[in-house]
């Protein structure tokens, strides 16, 4: 296992693409994007996370990395690796 630290913004989604997840822009209060996984294919339904996007070089800590990955229920050792 890898050790945990910090993401950017761009290295986050990069990573969370292939457990469906998708960034929807435009939807979020200010500076805030909303991160979703669909239940259904093309769906707009399904669990989502705010999340403050500033700028592509945002960094994240792994507190809120692993706060996301729980509402996605997206394994933390499979995704740390």
């Amino acid at each position: 296992m890898s050790k945990k630290k910090p993401l950017k913004y761009r290295k986050l989604l990069k990573q969370l693409k292939p457990y469906g997840v998708k960034v929807m822009a435009k939807r979020g209060k200010g500076s805030e994007v909303i991160l979703l996984k669909p239940s259904e294919a093309g769906s707009k339904n399904g669990p989502q996370y705010p999340l403050k996007h500033h700028s592509d070089s945002d960094e994240y800590h792994v507190a809120v990395i692993n706060a996301i990955l729980r509402r996605f229920n997206i394994d933390e050792n499979d995704f740390w690796e």
